[in-house]
């Protein structure tokens, strides 16, 4: 939840917030500077420490980073639920099936992803969020049947 601070001279509002540490998990408490009507609206957090770690999987970074940065895209804000399908990522990224499978692997296997029905899926927002992170953490956690 924001909370309102204090109004600056030139009209930004500072706020304080907590967020998760994308390494650690843990929940911190930061400052924001601007209208917090407009925080985590139209853009993507992608926490630093997983951009790093991103980088340096080479499992991850030979491949699979193209289907998370197309998940990135296509997800709606405050969700972290999305349909996925290979008929799509065949036409959107032009891979084989097999290619598309074997990231789906990568992605799974390394907690970024997770399947609760078929072609439904959830991206981890201790990662990546499109919206406000803090309210999405519990339900990616959840245990799901397929």
């Amino acid at each position: 939840m924001i909370q309102k601070i204090e109004t600056g001279k030139r009209g930004k509002t500072f706020a304080k917030q907590q967020a998760i540490d994308g390494y650690t998990g843990e929940l911190h408490e930061i400052l924001l500077i601007g209208n917090p009507e407009e925080f985590d609206r139209n853009f993507t957090k992608v926490f630093h420490a997983f951009t790093e770690a991103l980088i340096e999987d080479n499992e991850i970074a030979l491949g699979p980073i193209k289907l998370l940065f197309w998940i990135m895209k296509e997800l709606e804000t405050g969700s972290i639920e999305f349909y996925m399908h290979y008929s799509i990522i065949k036409e959107e990224l032009s891979v084989s099936r097999d290619t598309y499978y074997r990231w789906l692997r990568v992605l799974t296997k390394k907690g970024l992803i997770k399947k609760v029905r078929p072609n439904i899926y959830q991206l981890n927002p201790a990662c990546i969020v499109k919206g406000k992170g803090h309210t999405l953490l519990d339900e990616f956690r959840q245990n799901t049947e397929i």
